[in-house]
Order: structure tokens, then sequence, then C-alpha cells
């Protein structure tokens, strides 16, 4: 059901932002809409039907603030994210009979070139009569911001390529599915195309957050709510999980994609194993190794410092290999643990893959300034694990072993058979 955020003024109604419910009592909305309902006391509507709308008083609210661990070694940051849910409990009497309807939730990292459709209100004209409209809009992935993007947008996030209007911030975003995977946080309008881009706050950073949930009666235990808490009767519908580990870290664990699942979809693509004990796990290293290889280490050479810097596993030498910069990688070991997580097949007939892997080893060339190599000569000389080094006019430079961890989301080209268009959405270097 989805839910228009809002307040009355004089003889308007003003839209807010937007909102859906997740179960009797509680919605997933975004944080900075919240912000904006406590200063001007707002309240939430739904509409049963097209003659019944019914009013709800905002009770509790709460957002995620914490580190996200995703693949082995990474040092998690603290986030804090752009969803959250939002208890209510009614305010006026309802006079239909409409039965609520509750979409359910994927916990996922969508891939670009994905589809996604939004819906949301927002206030308009009607003849010079004040109305709260419906809208409906879709469009295809164009980025991923796992990490965050820029100050605003800290916690997971994506970019697409899809109209949305003031008003519909918090709304829902669906996949092909029909599962909410995430909320509007934010869209630029008044493009010539009408195709945003619109960003998404990514559902998953809201699973552990809990809320005074006290309507309905005996619903909730202890009239605490939540994405994850059991109630007494039907509780969220799902798919994936998320826990706190002994450090207070928030550990994802996404739905795993079945083999026959993958499978099927590689047939709509028209591609056909060559043998009858060839797996697909063969067809991944056969098709996507060389590529994950190359763009790995194209992608470790080019990182800035601040990436490289948060990238690297704790170690006793970690804070002095962050002195320098990474300006080259070289490796001749191949990749391994290649692990495909998901697959899907887009619009454009590519396949869309998500899947992590790592490095067996790679040699990263570390550099620094004249001067600071002097400053921290003592530090550095320290570290056994540095090699061949290079001394030019102003430069010194060292050969130091790692081993890196990606995440990534590629497509794989079945006419041409290769690879494309991939995005590192996670990296962590084990020294």
């Amino acid at each position: 059901m989805v839910v228009a955020i809002g307040f009355i003024n004089e003889d308007e109604h003003c839209v807010i932002g937007s909102g859906v419910m997740i179960a009797p009592g509680l919605c997933l909305t975004a944080t900075h809409v919240i912000e904006e309902t406590k200063r001007k006391h707002a309240l939430v509507y739904t509409f049963a039907n097209e003659n019944s709308m019914r009013i709800w008083r905002p009770e509790d609210f709460h957002a995620h603030k914490g580190a996200v661990e995703l693949i082995p070694f990474q040092k998690p940051e603290e986030k804090f994210s752009d969803v959250g849910i939002l208890s209510c409990s009614p305010f006026s009497s309802f006079s239909d009979d409409e039965e609520f309807i509750f979409a359910p939730i994927e916990v996922s990292i969508l891939k670009v070139g994905e589809r996604l459709w939004t819906t949301g209100y927002r206030e308009t004209s009607n003849d010079g009569v004040p109305t709260i409209a419906f809208f409906l809009s879709s469009g295809l992935v164009t980025e991923q911001y796992i990490e965050g993007r820029g100050s605003h947008l800290k916690g997971p996030c994506i970019e697409v390529a899809m109209k949305a209007l003031g008003g519909m911030s918090g709304g829902a975003v669906f996949n092909v599915e029909g599962r909410i995977v995430g909320v509007i946080s934010s869209c630029l309008e008044g493009q010539s195309d009408n195709m945003g881009p619109t960003y998404v706050s990514l559902v998953w950073p809201s699973l552990l957050s809990t809320v005074y949930t006290p309507w309905p009666k005996n619903y909730w235990p202890n009239q605490l709510g939540g994405i994850q808490i059991p109630s007494n009767y039907e509780s969220v519908k799902v798919l994936g999980s998320a826990t706190w580990d002994e450090d207070g870290i928030m550990r994802v664990t996404f739905p795993e994609q079945s083999e026959d699942s993958i499978l099927s979809i590689l047939k709509l693509a028209n591609i056909s194993f060559p043998e009858l004990d060839y797996e697909f796990s063969d067809f991944s290293y056969d098709n996507f190794e060389a590529f994950l290889e190359n763009e790995g280490l194209i992608y470790l050479s080019a990182i800035n410092k601040e990436k490289f810097n948060r990238s690297l596993a704790e170690d006793d030498s970690a804070e002095t290999i962050k002195l320098f910069e990474c300006i080259d990688s070289d490796c001749h070991e191949g990749i391994e643990d290649l692990d495909v997580k998901s697959v899907s097949l887009l619009e454009n007939g590519h396949i869309s893959i998500d899947a992590t892997f790592n490095i067996r080893g790679v040699f990263v060339k570390l550099e620094m300034a004249k001067p600071e190599h002097d400053y921290y000569r003592q530090q550095i000389s320290d570290i056994q694990s540095f090699h061949n080094q290079e001394i030019s006019e102003d430069k010194v430079s060292y050969e130091h072993y790692i081993r890196p961890y990606y995440r990534v989301n590629f497509s794989y080209n079945a006419k041409k058979s290769c690879c494309e268009n991939i995005r590192f959405q996670l990296l962590s270097l084990k020294l």
C-alpha cells in the first residue's frame, strides 16, 4: 500500500514525500522525508479506493547508522542511510472494508541495466482544485554506489534513468518480481528527456531498525516492530537478512540464486554448453576469467589514494602503506574463488552478472615523493615486505605483494561472446 506523507496548509494538501506500508502499522520511507515530517507535524495518507482516504498518525522512526561488511577483510565504515522504517497508527476511523496489501522486500544489489519501477504521490491542481495525485515511473539502473554517493547519500544507493517528481521522495522502488528493493532519495527534475537521473537508497540498511509500534493492538510483541521482527501474526515478507556481529558490524546475507535459475537465464540468451558434464563454473572461468583479471588490475592501478587506503585490511604495516600512492599493478597467477552471486537477462539481450572473486597475487607499485620518504624513512625501513626500491629524481617507489578481493557487476554479450561494462562495487586488499 503506497502512502503519501504531508500536511494541510490552510485549504491545501502539501505532500512532503511518499512511502509504502510493509506490514500493519509499519511503513518504509526516506530519512530526509521524516526529518521534514517532524518539523511540519505531518500525517500519513493512504487511499483504499477512489472514494476513501485513510489518515494515519506517525509514531516512531529509525534509520540505520553503522558499519556494514560485505566482502572479506573489508574495513567497514559507519554510514547513515536515507532509508528507514516509520510506525504509525490510525488518526481517522476507516469506513471502507478494503483489505491491506503489503509488498514483499528483497535485499539485493541492483545490476546496471536492470529495469525498476517506482510509485509515489505529489500535490497537483485539478481544474483549480488541490489534488493528491498518484504517479508511476520506470527506468534502467545506470550506476551503483554501494559505498554511498557523496556527502548526501552516504548509504548504499543506485542511479536510475527514470522520471521522479517532488513529493515522490521515500516512494517504494520495485524490481521485475514486484519486490521492494529501495526508496527514492533524490531526483533531478526538468531534464529534456524526463529521465532523471533518480537516486535510490537500497533497502537493506533498514533490516535491523526497530520502532515503537502500538498499532494494531497485540500484533507486534512488546509493541516493537521491524522488518526482521517476528509478529504475532504475519511478519514482513523479506528475501535476505542481516545480523549484528560481536563488533557491532552489520553482516548482510543476500538471497542466493539457484543454479537452475541461472541456467534458465543462460538458455533464454541462447547460450548452450558444449558438453554434458560442462558446468556453469566451467563456463564462468572460460568466459570471465581473463576479463576480470585484466579489469581488476586496471582498476587497482588507477585507484585514488582515498579508496586505496580505505580498502586496506588491518595489518601492522597498513598505516605506513597508506603514506604511498598506488601507481601500477601486475599479476601472473590469474583469479580464483570466482563466485557468481546472481545473473539476470537485460532488455538488450545481454546477461548482467553480479560476482565476487580474488586475484591470487598482485604486485602493486607504491610511490612517494622524496622529501616525504626521507621524513618517514624509519617507518618504511621497518617493513620487510617492500621490494625492488626505485629512486628517480623526485620520487621513491617500492613493490608490495597484496591479495585483492572484488565484488563487481558486468554484462556478458552472448552474441559476441565477450564481457562488457564492468562496475566495481567493493574492493578489499589483504596484505
